[in-house]
């Protein structure tokens, strides 16, 4: 039986899901049965549904986040986390003007670019050299992109097939890889992910939990049949210690989950199990037990993880600038939601305390806790729903750390952190 407090979002999303259940199913069929003409990609048509059946959220600009005490004014920047540049020549790509145009024309106002990195590139120095050199080109093939543009902002993706991938951003990589040679990493493979996080780089496990689902017809990206997972998440019989090292690193360093992928929200979960929310409402349940077991601040990250100069409004951060430097402030203090920005407009109030906190805030709680927003939202205590309420809620302070989020809007929050002394030192380096 659906759970009671579930059954609006469900029935918000019945016309939706018929409707792209109905196309999937006709076009799947067709496939299937080779009806289509040889000359039409059965993946590429497919390819093309998901990007219509990505969920679209409403204006950041319209979403005005709290301003802790003290604190400059804050702005809500809508962007997009792991977007992966088409592999090869950028420019010599027949379809490069639909590219920009989907770049000037997204309205986004940042974008993380991750060009991927092969597992242990770093142990060969002509696989150095060649990242570096690609990092370069597309670094600089987005600088001579016209106004309007979102701000770029660098990092990679270390994709390693066995056991998982993981995004790191804010690095300029030519920078960190300028004085360390092919040699440094083979004597140790933690390394590369320790020298990033020296040169400023924020680690990202990228879709922990998308195990295979079973399709007719996957998409030329494969995100509902191949193992996409993070194994360690996946696989409790094993330690992490059992694991290669540098994957015991990113593991210990991670400072962000992504609790939200398009094309594992589209083609695993919405496609394969008629879902969208399947595989982003157990990566904030892992993402709130990461948080209290290892006692550390981690950050929802959202993501369109294209492949295709594809780029979706994924991921809200709330900072003082559109700047980098603002941007991954704000990120590193948990003032970040995905899918859609309204959970981000949360005030949050503690005690007698007139003036709010919002998402990310590390507050202390001695008689009670408030929460405030616009409109009915669902609230999430320690990864459990704790049922939907119009507008506010208030609660007894807990005597042990305690971890809200807000579900509004079709978006999610990321945590507030309630008595967690833990969380009360910024991670700013």
């Amino acid at each position: 039986m659906p759970d009671m407090l579930d059954l609006p979002r469900r029935i918000s999303l019945l016309p939706r899901l018929r409707l792209a259940r109905i196309a999937r199913t006709s076009a799947t069929t067709l496939c299937a049965v080779g009806v289509l003409a040889t000359s039409v990609s059965c993946k590429g048509l497919l390819s093309s549904m998901g990007k219509g059946a990505a969920f679209l959220p409403n204006s950041a600009k319209d979403v005005q986040p709290p301003t802790p005490p003290g604190s400059p004014s804050l702005q809500l920047f809508a962007g997009d986390a792991n977007y992966h540049p088409p592999e090869g020549d950028i420019r010599a790509r027949s379809d490069l003007k639909s590219i920009v145009a989907n770049l000037q024309q997204s309205g986004l106002d940042f974008v993380i670019f991750t060009p991927t990195l092969k597992a242990r590139f770093y142990e060969d120095q002509n696989a150095i050299d060649a990242s570096v050199a690609r990092w370069r080109d597309n670094r600089q093939f987005f600088d001579t992109i016209a106004e309007p543009k979102p701000l770029f902002i660098p990092g990679v993706e270390y994709a390693d097939k066995k056991y998982g991938t993981v995004s790191l951003y804010f690095l300029d990589l030519p920078l960190m890889l300028s004085d360390l040679k092919a040699p440094n990493f083979r004597q140790s493979a933690p390394l590369f992910f320790y020298t990033a996080k020296a040169f400023g780089a924020v680690l990202s496990i990228n879709t922990p939990l998308a195990t295979p689902a079973k399709v007719v017809v996957d998409t030329d990206d494969h995100y509902a049949t191949t193992d996409h997972s993070f194994k360690p998440f996946v696989d409790p019989s094993r330690a992490i210690t059992a694991y290669p090292q540098e994957i015991q690193a990113a593991y210990d360093l991670t400072y962000g989950i992504q609790t939200y992928s398009v094309p594992v929200s589209i083609w695993r979960d919405q496609y394969a199990q008629d879902d969208p929310l399947v595989t982003i409402a157990a990566t904030f349940q892992l993402l709130d037990k990461q948080i209290l077991t290892t006692k550390r601040r981690i950050a929802p990250i959202g993501g369109s993880d294209s492949q295709n100069g594809t780029v979706h409004p994924s991921m809200f951060i709330a900072a003082t600038s559109r700047t980098a430097h603002a941007l991954r402030e704000g990120l590193l203090l948990g003032r970040v939601c995905v899918r859609s920005p309204e959970p981000c407009a949360l005030r949050v109030y503690t005690d007698d305390d007139a003036l709010p906190q919002g998402v990310g805030a590390s507050v202390h709680a001695k008689q009670r806790v408030e929460f405030a927003w616009r409109g009915e939202g669902e609230l999430f205590r320690n990864g459990e729903s704790i049922g939907s309420y119009e507008g506010r809620a208030t609660f007894a302070a807990p005597n042990t750390c305690t971890l809200y989020r807000l579900v509004l809007e079709g978006g999610y929050s990321g945590p507030v952190y309630v008595n967690c002394p833990f969380a009360d030192s910024e991670p700013l380096r």
